[in-house]
């Protein structure tokens, strides 16, 4: 296996291709919250789901959800590492400049969770890396992987808490039955919630849409311990990859990643398969035993597979070097598939909400992301960046980019 850098701008092609294959799992992910209301993350699968389309949710929700988040947020904090180490061996200012490079990458994510989608992830992209830089700027490389697995177990931690409190509340059954009315009574409340969201989005103005999505934005942020810590930890994880030389110099450790490609597929696909069972339908407003369980396969789970992934991908590169353009392009593909998809979706577009059942999804998912291959190869062949990577790096530098070749 020969992974070259790619001389004229000296990239690593196997992240632009690791970038394409975790753009198309995130695409496969977030389909289904182009489709429902966001807040219905927590309530489980649609129960409506039967036969084709219920076989497509669980393989997306085992082998795609929670895998490929952690995927590319290794990758995001491979590249804080990759040009951290670059700046330092020219000499050149970095800290101002990523500082700089981050808050954009937050403006870009408050208007796309506000004006486009609430499933945004570039805005907790920035606020977590902002306390990565904090914290953990200087963390020596053998400490950063004993780092991340704190921070990506710490939701689980929080609810087996939240299940062992209920399940310890039975010991008074009064207590206990007082806590299971409260919660019933907070659930009915959300649930309406849910239900008003969908409406506006199946049926609202562009304006109402953009007041759901700032009530989707406090849901979102005011869960934040389940978002930021698993992302700060795989971003540590990612920052490890670069400076133990596996991801810079992927030749020099085939072997680590055939054993990750193994370890991965083997362990972690039966614990996705488990995982996913367990929490299917589970309403993790009131966190049980079993879903707690459920949650922690799922959470080894999306540690395991996504190294698989990404060491499968890192040894498959050559033949997989089509996805290097999309990568490339990896946020002006990901604002796209938002864009498009909700207009298409939702009522102030073309109005098909509640009308693309979970099997065509996959389809269109598939398709869809093999014309941004396409469409991205083009661009790349004319231009220097994708839309969206150039007003990135413009607005970073405060200066107009080159952008035709």
């Amino acid at each position: 296996m020969n992974l070259p850098l790619q001389p004229a701008t000296d990239r690593l092609v196997h992240l632009d291709v690791l970038r394409g294959f975790a753009l198309l799992g995130i695409l496969l992910v977030n389909f289904e919250w182009f489709t429902r209301p966001l807040q219905a993350i927590v309530l489980g699968a649609e129960p409506a789901l039967a036969g084709i389309d219920a076989a497509a949710d669980f393989l997306i929700r085992a082998l795609a959800e929670g895998k490929f988040y952690p995927l590319f947020s290794m990758l995001f904090g491979a590249g804080f590492a990759l040009m951290a180490e670059r700046a330092l061996s020219r000499q050149s200012p970095f800290w101002g400049i990523y500082l700089r490079r981050l808050f954009v990458l937050g403006l870009f994510g408050a208007a796309h969770m506000i004006l486009v989608w609430a499933g945004d992830i570039l805005l907790v992209y920035s606020l977590t890396a902002f306390v990565m830089v904090m914290l953990f700027r200087n963390t020596p490389t053998r400490r950063l992987w004993k780092w991340a697995l704190p921070f990506i177990f710490l939701p689980v931690v929080v609810v087996w808490l939240g299940a062992a409190a209920i399940e310890a509340s039975r010991l008074d059954p009064q207590a206990h039955e007082e806590l299971i009315v409260d919660f019933a009574q907070d659930e009915q409340a959300f649930r309406e919630s849910v239900e008003r969201a969908a409406n506006i989005h199946a049926e609202g103005r562009w304006s109402e849409n953009v007041g759901q999505r700032l009530r989707d934005m406090r849901f979102t942020l005011g869960h934040f311990i389940f978002w930021v810590p698993p992302v700060l930890g795989f971003f540590l994880i990612g920052r490890w990859l670069i400076a133990t030389g596996r991801l810079t110099r992927p030749n020099e450790h085939r072997m680590w990643f055939r054993r990750w490609r193994s370890r991965g597929l083997l362990i972690g696909l039966p614990l996705a398969v488990a995982g996913a069972v367990l929490i299917h339908d589970a309403n993790m407003m009131i966190p049980t035993l079993p879903s707690a369980l459920g949650l922690t396969l799922t959470a080894i789970a999306g540690v395991l597979l996504s190294l698989a992934y990404l060491s499968a991908v890192t040894l498959g590169a050559n033949r997989l070097a089509f996805l290097a353009p999309a990568g490339r392009m990896a946020l002006t593909n990901y604002l796209a598939q938002s864009l498009l998809w909700t207009w298409i979706i939702y009522g102030h577009g073309f109005g098909l909400w509640g009308q693309l059942p979970r099997s065509l999804q996959l389809v269109l998912a598939l398709v869809f992301f093999a014309a941004q291959v396409i469409v991205s190869a083009w661009w790349l062949g004319r231009f220097r960046f994708g839309p969206a990577e150039w007003l990135w790096r413009s607005l970073t530098y405060w200066q107009l980019q080159p952008m035709r070749r």
